[in-house]
């Protein structure tokens, strides 16, 4: 039994790791072309061998979000009968957004590497000695 204080580190990393990111994740699928919330949702997840995945609706939000800060437009297509999908669609914001993200994460996925690779480095040197 968990106690009420009890914090769920593994949790928060995971929450950290991957929301951080959800906005580029999109706007890099969407600069590809057109797609819908599920299509995201699965592409995101086979591409990044499953390493990153969403719940059925957890994309909905950061859609909504950047729709509203103009990075996106959405558009609705009749598949069949009644049912409709929203597809989205980067724009020029979201083309801007996007660059600039890729080069904070080239920068700080860089940063991130070279830390580790000295600890290990530094681990290493300790137990040959």
């Amino acid at each position: 039994m968990r106690k009420e204080n009890e914090f769920d580190w593994k949790a928060a990393i995971d929450e950290n790791l991957r929301m951080g990111f959800v906005e580029l994740l999109i706007l890099r699928l969407l600069k590809e072309e057109d797609k819908y919330g599920y299509e995201l949702k699965k592409e995101i997840s086979d591409r990044t061998n499953g390493a990153i995945t969403f719940g059925e609706s957890s994309l909905y939000i950061p859609l909504l979000r950047m729709t509203a800060r103009g990075m996106v437009s959405s558009r609705k297509e009749f598949v069949t009968g009644k049912r409709f999908r929203t597809y989205y669609h980067i724009e020029d914001l979201g083309r801007q957004y996007l660059a600039y993200g890729e080069e904070q994460c080239r920068m700080v996925f860089d940063g991130i590497s070279s830390l580790f690779a000295w600890e290990g480095e530094k681990e290493n040197e300790g137990k040959e000695q």
